[in-house]
């Protein structure tokens, strides 16, 4: 696996990050140690987690921390490995999704997260959401004193605008202070359809072209989440769709897809996406999984991307990602 130093910090991070939501829930412990222990066999040390994750069922609590806290004692690999998790979700047991983006309850969630991971500092420590309300300087400010408290080291975005992160770092800026130090919205190599997405929450934040030239321009990283598409791609390929030019010319088995996925996914754009990944396959031997991702790390900024999964087989797809180097051009795509 390759690595590199997240600009601005001093942080050596894994190019693949592994996300840690399905712990807890469509993992059992013992799949998620198998998981965790390949990912770090392999060269893995970059694992992002939510003090949220898992609480959309009740009874879970934050399952997803706490299988990472219990893997990171018995294994003792607190010195292995760089963890980011967030704070300041709303919570889904309260109707009309009220923000929590306040220094009372992101000090509770940071907490709380703080003992379930068994640390006494967070390397990298995300916001979870935006709470447009408030100034975004008042929100700066609590993660500033958080850093000065000793309680995280970085502090990055996630589900933010643009805008809103543009008026971050120009209020720390003008303070003579860095940060934001990245942003996590979702982003793969396949568009959305609008209003198609598959995770229905307005507070979550899409990937934009205008995001896209920002971080071209400032070269504050991005680490997507979803950025896979729900393996949309390599679906395609195992239902033998056949695509020329855009077009569907033989759907093959596609009926095996859900339909949400399809409603998500299937569109123009990503069938010439397809068709473009489906030549470089052909060229290079590696699946179309491995490719989606390689997109997204061939950026003209630092792109770490946060990787699920399910099973030995798709994590192997996503770290030989981290692994190849792959021109940008070679994708021929209009950015």
């Amino acid at each position: 696996m390759r690595y590199r130093t997240l600009k601005g910090t001093d942080l050596q991070l894994s190019s693949i990050c592994l996300g840690s939501a399905p712990f807890g829930e469509k993992l059992g412990k013992e799949e998620a140690f198998e998981i965790l222990d390949q990912y770090v066999r392999q060269g893995g040390n970059f694992i992002d987690t939510a003090n949220i994750y898992c609480r959309w069922i009740p009874g879970l609590e934050n399952c997803s921390e706490r299988t990472l806290g219990e893997w990171l004692r018995l294994r003792g690999a607190y010195k292995d490995v760089v963890i980011a998790t967030k704070g300041g979700h709303y919570l889904f047991d309260t109707p009309g999704r009220i923000p929590r983006v306040n220094e009372t309850e992101i000090r509770k969630d940071l907490e709380e997260s703080l003992l379930t991971l068994g640390l006494d500092v967070i390397d990298f420590y995300w916001l979870h959401r935006d709470d447009e309300t408030k100034p975004v300087e008042e929100i700066m400010d609590i993660l500033e004193k958080l850093r000065r408290d000793g309680k995280i080291r970085y502090y990055g975005l996630s589900n933010y605008r643009t805008e809103r992160v543009e008026q971050a770092r120009a209020y720390l800026q003008a303070k003579g202070l860095n940060g934001p130090y990245a942003v996590s919205n979702q982003w793969s190599m396949a568009s959305i359809n609008p209003g198609k997405n598959m995770n229905p929450d307005p507070t979550l934040v899409e990937f934009t072209e205008e995001e896209y030239r920002w971080h071209c321009r400032t070269q504050i990283p991005s680490i997507p989440f979803s950025s896979t598409a729900m393996g949309f791609f390599e679906k395609l390929k195992k239902s033998r769709v056949e695509v020329k030019d855009g077009q569907i010319v033989s759907e093959g088995n596609m009926k095996e897809i859900s339909q949400s996925l399809l409603d998500a996914y299937l569109n123009e754009d990503n069938l010439r996406k397809y068709e473009i990944l489906a030549g470089l396959q052909k060229e290079t031997g590696y699946s179309l999984q491995t490719l989606s991702i390689a997109y997204l790390i061939s950026r003209p900024f630092q792109v770490f991307p946060v990787t699920g999964v399910r099973n030995a087989d798709q994590l192997k797809d996503a770290v030989k990602a981290g692994e190849i180097c792959i021109d940008a051009g070679r994708f021929d795509l209009d950015d």
